[in-house]
């Protein structure tokens, strides 16, 4: 599947997962040439959907080639 999203750079791409207190998300960005990732506070306890795993997938091989947009 071909997903597209925001850009990397600034506050960069929000990616939804679930917690035990509910829908939270990380955010992958990337600053000074480093891929930077933001994760719920619960981090541990974060559960991924398939689709939510593609969808980070994507955004983090996007980050790694320092592109803008996914496959």
């Amino acid at each position: 599947m071909s997903m597209s999203f925001g850009s990397l750079e600034g506050p960069g791409v929000k990616v939804p997962c679930d917690s035990e207190g509910g829908a939270v998300s990380l955010r992958v960005s990337r600053v000074d040439g480093e891929v930077r990732i933001t994760t719920p506070t619960i981090f541990n306890r974060t559960t991924w959907t398939v689709e939510q795993v593609r969808q980070l997938r994507d955004v983090l091989d996007a980050a790694l080639r320092g592109g803008h947009e996914g496959g």
